[in-house]
């Protein structure tokens, strides 16, 4: 594949001499744009700024897995790692480790804040005799991108030195403060609040993926960049504001958001599972990776597209998990994969098919007189597509588990262990179990659980129309008719949260696995409950027995949670 940035891309960030900043703002990375007066005042340059900054994504796209994962309770080293790696795995990473990007964190910020100052965002044109400001989604997208770039470099690092200014020089410094997660939500929630508006005023261009789903600067389907559709190189605005609303502990702006999201982009649960015949022997359909390697558009909102061509900036991922092989699945997520059962509709077997069948496999090597077997992840031979591997920060699943862990909080664990887990969430099983114990009492009308249930003649139901497949059936079989997979009872209200709370979390790992999200998914819930327990004991699991006690109570300690700044 060819750079997705346009030719008139060149390099923004200038070294700065101030002590106090020069170590975040320097940067070797080749994120670019120009620095010469630059106003971008029609689409054609705001296009080319814009994939400037996807360039910087590209940057930290590795990363964002490594030390997203390897941190977390469901990857692992080998005995062909370097020491740089076993330091990420054992929480003892020096200031000078090469896996820390840092840099190029702040070289993108930097970038965005460039853009976003130099965006004429008044700009009209006429269209059917109809004034548009055209560059509303071009600022939305860039806002979207700032926004989450800052909340991984605060979940990695503990604290941000934030600024929405760009820094040009020695003299622009001063703008700079240090905040840390709940000082930074509010600002960034603001700021993508702001861009809502123009999604749905009178003067926003009106093409058809801008009005379907708000993930893209304007493009429709059909326009692509380099082969892939520009709209899933964009973060949807309401993807990264969910985010951040989760964060916060807003379930409800967070549901709704997620919602929004869903409606908009028509995102029905896919049809994607793994399936056994009916007497449990044999693989009849192996539909699960699918949704990886077709690269279609609802499966996969947004990727981070790599590139050869561009500063050797390609994906290591597939290359550090196979033929170099010094990332490997843990034996925590192997046995959580093995814990599962497969419903066939006549009988139950061990296991979930989207272990074996998609996310790792087992390769058994001979060593002097033994047979050793050897896990290797295999998800990342699904995400490659035009040439390239590509990381996908933001699928469909994603969006859906998301929203299930706010429905969830919001007092609401039988819609989202029954609606969302077991039957699936559309028209026909809401209607069907609504009245019924399964959902009875938690649907009241709220807007964010409208899934044509109250009106089947209406636009609604006509979206979400038809039977589909609760999420964990993707890999456990037909669990709409296993008796078995059942809430637990619980003494309260509060105890059911937490059960389904840890059924959501269980389902992360089977359908989101080492995709660079798990260890802000368990800071997120420890977060949530007030217990640095939770953390630990998730994480220090993956470690020999003589290891883990040490882990366990090195990890109690949130401070160590965190990757050492530069400064």
């Amino acid at each position: 594949m060819k750079k997705i940035a346009l030719d008139s891309v060149f390099i923004l960030v200038t070294c700065l001499s101030l002590m106090a900043c020069t170590d975040y703002f320097e940067t070797d990375s080749g994120t670019a744009l120009k620095t010469d007066g630059q106003v971008y005042s029609n689409e054609q340059e705001a296009r080319s700024g814009l994939f400037g900054l996807l360039q910087g994504l590209q940057t930290i796209g590795d990363n964002y897995v490594i030390m997203g994962e390897l941190r977390g309770d469901l990857m692992t080293v080998t005995d062909n790692s370097s020491q740089d790696l076993h330091d990420i795995n054992n929480f003892e990473v020096s200031k000078d480790n090469p896996y820390l990007k840092e840099r190029a964190y702040y070289a993108l910020l930097n970038n965005c804040n460039y853009y976003i100052s130099k965006l004429d965002t008044t700009v009209t044109s006429l269209s059917n005799g109809k004034a548009e400001k055209v560059l509303y989604p071009y600022m939305a997208e860039a806002k979207a991108i700032r926004a989450w770039t800052y909340l991984q470099l605060c979940l990695d690092y503990g604290k941000v030195n934030y600024t929405t200014k760009p820094l040009l020089d020695a003299s622009a410094t001063d703008s700079t403060k240090e905040l840390d997660l709940d000082a930074l939500l509010p600002l960034l929630i603001n700021d993508l609040e702001t861009v809502l508006p123009w999604m749905s005023s009178s003067d926003t261009p009106l093409s058809s993926a801008w009005i379907a789903g708000n993930a893209d600067p304007g493009f429709a389907s059909s326009v692509s960049y380099e082969s892939y559709m520009a709209r899933q190189l964009m973060l949807p605005v309401r993807f990264v504001l969910g985010e951040l609303y989760m964060w916060q502990e807003d379930f409800y702006k967070a549901a709704q958001t997620y919602y929004d999201l869903i409606y908009l982009d028509k995102l029905k649960m896919s049809g994607s599972r793994n399936l056994l015949d009916i007497t449990g022997t044999y693989l009849s359909s192996k539909n699960w990776p699918n949704q990886f390697s077709s690269f279609n558009y609802p499966d996969i909102l947004t990727a981070i597209a790599f590139t050869d061509d561009y500063k050797n900036n390609a994906s290591n991922l597939h290359d550090m998990f196979n033929t170099s092989y010094v990332l490997a699945p843990s034996t925590a997520l192997i046995n959580t994969f093995d814990e599962q059962y497969y419903y066939t509709g006549t009988k139950t077997v061990s296991g979930d098919l989207r272990g074996q069948t998609g996310t790792y496999t087992t390769k058994t090597t001979t060593i002097g007189e033994k047979d050793v077997a050897y896990p290797y992840v295999t998800k990342f031979n699904y995400l490659y597509a035009n040439g390239d591997y590509y990381i996908s920060p933001c699928r469909a699943a994603l969006i859906y588990l998301r929203y299930a862990e706010a429905v969830n909080r919001l007092g609401k664990p039988k819609f989202a262990f029954y609606g969302f887990l077991k039957f699936g969430l559309c028209e026909y099983n809401i209607d069907l179990y609504k009245d019924k114990d399964a959902l009875s009492g938690e649907i009241n009308g709220e807007p964010y659980i409208e899934f044509g249930q109250s009106n089947p003649e209406g636009q609604v139901a006509s979206i979400f129309s038809g039977n589909t497949y609760g999420m964990h059936s993707r890999g456990c079989g037909y669990t709409e008719r296993n008796e078995s997979y059942q809430m637990e009872t619980c003494a309260s209200l509060h105890d059911s949260i937490e059960w389904v709370e840890d059924q959501l979390m269980t389902e992360y790992v089977l359908e989101t696995a080492l995709e660079g999200n798990r260890f802000h998914d368990l800071m997120r819930i420890a977060r949530y409950r007030g217990d640095n327990t939770y953390l630990a004991r998730k994480v220090s699991a993956k470690f020999p027995e003589g290891q883990r006690t040490s882990v366990y109570n090195k990890l109690l300690n949130k401070d160590n949670w965190y990757l050492p700044s530069i400064k």
